[in-house]
């Protein structure tokens, strides 16, 4: 009895979230002059200055137990 309760109650709340989930914020709440750039400032900050490549000759890395 149990799974068959809890199991409509997580079908009708999948239902619920999916048909909310196409609300969207009005014209007003996007268009405002202080609102925060969310996508803009994550990803500059986070890949901003993180180069990875080195210029240089490759050289085997051996391990101090082969010496």
């Amino acid at each position: 009895m149990n799974a068959i309760f809890f199991s409509i109650l997580a079908i009708f709340s999948l239902f619920v979230f999916m048909n909310l989930g196409k609300i969207k914020a009005s014209k007003k709440q996007m268009d405002r002059d202080d609102r925060i750039k969310w996508g803009n400032r994550r990803r500059t900050s986070f890949f901003k200055n993180k180069t990875t490549i080195v210029e240089g000759k490759a050289e085997e890395v051996k391990d101090d137990k082969d010496k």
